[in-house]
C-alpha cells in the first residue's frame, strides 16, 4: 500500500480542526446569544418592576397629601353648598315678592311709592338681575359640585373608604360600560369585542365601571375620526396566580415614552386646561391596585395605545 500523502493528511487534519473550531464557535455564539436574550429579558423585567415600585411609592406619597387636602377641602365645600342652597331659596322669596309688587303696580299708579318703586327698579335693572341671579347661583352650585366630585376622586386615589366586593362577570361590566358612554363613542369610534368566557372575578362593579368608562372615553379623545376601540378578555397564569386580563386598545395618536411615565400621576393631563382634571387614570390605577390587580400601558406615537388590566381570580378558580 502506498504511503499516504503527507500534504493531504495535514490538510485533512487542518480541515477537521477548523470544522471543530467552527462548531465550537457556533455553539458558543448560540450560547452567548441565548445569554444576551435572557439578560435583556431580565433587564426588561427589572425596569418594569422598578417603574411599578416608583409608581407605587409615588402614589403612596401623593395619597397621603391628597387625603389631607381632601379632608381640608371637604368641610368648606359642604357648608358653602349648604349656604348657597339656602341663599337660592331666599332669592326665590325676594323674586316672588317683586313679582307681587309689579303685578299690583297698575292698581297703585297714583301712589308716589309705586312710581318710586318702578323708577328704582328700572334704575337698578332688576329684571336683568332677577334673570341673571338664577344662572349665577346655578353655575356656582354646579362649580362647587364639580369641586366636590374632584375631592371624592382624591379620596379614591388614597384608597379611603373600603367597599364590599362581590363576584361579577367582567364581560357584562364591559358591555354595560360601553352602553353608558355610547353617546360619546358612536360618532367617531367602531367598537370591536373579543370577549371570551372567563370566570367571575371578585370586584366592586361600580369602580371597575369607572375604570373602563374612563379608558373608553380616553380612547375616543385619542382618535379624531374613524377610530377603532378593541376590547379583549382572557385568562392568564403568571407566577402561580391566575388572572382575568382585560385589554383596551385604540388606534389613536398614541403617547411618547415621556408621557407614558407620567400617565398615572394625579393631575397630569395632556388635555387642554378646563377639559380634564388629570385624575381619571390615577384614580383608575388606585382602584385596580386596591383590587389586588395591576394596570399597564403600551403605546406607539401615531399608532395607538393599549391598556392591559390584570384582576386576580379567587383561589377556588385557579
Amino acid at each position: 500500500m502506498a504511503d499516504k500523502d503527507p500534504y493531504k493528511t495535514a490538510y485533512e487534519r487542518e480541515r477537521f480542526a477548523r470544522k471543530q473550531a467552527e462548531t465550537l464557535l457556533d455553539e458558543k455564539s448560540r450560547s452567548l446569544y441565548d445569554s444576551v436574550v435572557k439578560l435583556q429579558s431580565t433587564v426588561d423585567a427589572l425596569e418594569e418592576t422598578q417603574e411599578q415600585l416608583v409608581q407605587s411609592e409615588k402614589m403612596a406619597s401623593i395619597g397621603l397629601l391628597a387625603a389631607g387636602v381632601a379632608h381640608e377641602i371637604n368641610n368648606p365645600i359642604g357648608f358653602s353648598l349648604s349656604n348657597l342652597t339656602t341663599l337660592s331659596e331666599y332669592v326665590e322669596s325676594f323674586i316672588k315678592l317683586d313679582k307681587l309688587v309689579v303685578s299690583n303696580l297698575p292698581a297703585l299708579e297714583s301712589h308716589p311709592l309705586a312710581n318710586q318703586y318702578q323708577a328704582l327698579r328700572k334704575e337698578e335693572d332688576i329684571s336683568f338681575i332677577v334673570d341673571d341671579l338664577k344662572e349665577l347661583l346655578g353655575d356656582t352650585i354646579n362649580g362647587l359640585n364639580r369641586v366636590s366630585s374632584i375631592v371624592i376622586n382624591l379620596k379614591k386615589v388614597t384608597h379611603s373608604g373600603e367597599l364590599e366586593m362581590e363576584l361579577h362577570d367582567v364581560n357584562h361590566i364591559i358591555k354595560e360600560s360601553i352602553k353608558v358612554v355610547w353617546s360619546e363613542l358612536k360618532y367617531n369610534m367602531e367598537v370591536q369585542k373579543q370577549l371570551t368566557d372567563v370566570p367571575m372575578v371578585l370586584c366592586h362593579m361600580g369602580e371597575i365601571h369607572q375604570v373602563l368608562m374612563n379608558l373608553f372615553l380616553n380612547a375616543s379623545h385619542a382618535c379624531e375620526d374613524k377610530g377603532i376601540l378593541s376590547l379583549k378578555t382572557s385568562t392568564r397564569k403568571e407566577k402561580n396566580q391566575q388572572w382575568i386580563v382585560i385589554e383596551v386598545n385604540d388606534n389613536g395618536k398614541g403617547m411618547s415614552r415621556e408621557v407614558i411615565k407620567k400617565i398615572f400621576d394625579p393631575f397630569f393631563t395632556t388635555k387642554p386646561i378646563g377639559v380634564g382634571t388629570g385624575l381619571g387614570l390615577s384614580v383608575s390605577f388606585g382602584i385596580i391596585e386596591k383590587h389586588g390587580g395591576k394596570i399597564k400601558v403600551t403605546s406607539v406615537e401615531g399608532e395607538g395605545t393599549t391598556f392591559i388590566i390584570h384582576l386576580p381570580l379567587p383561589e377556588s378558580d385557579q
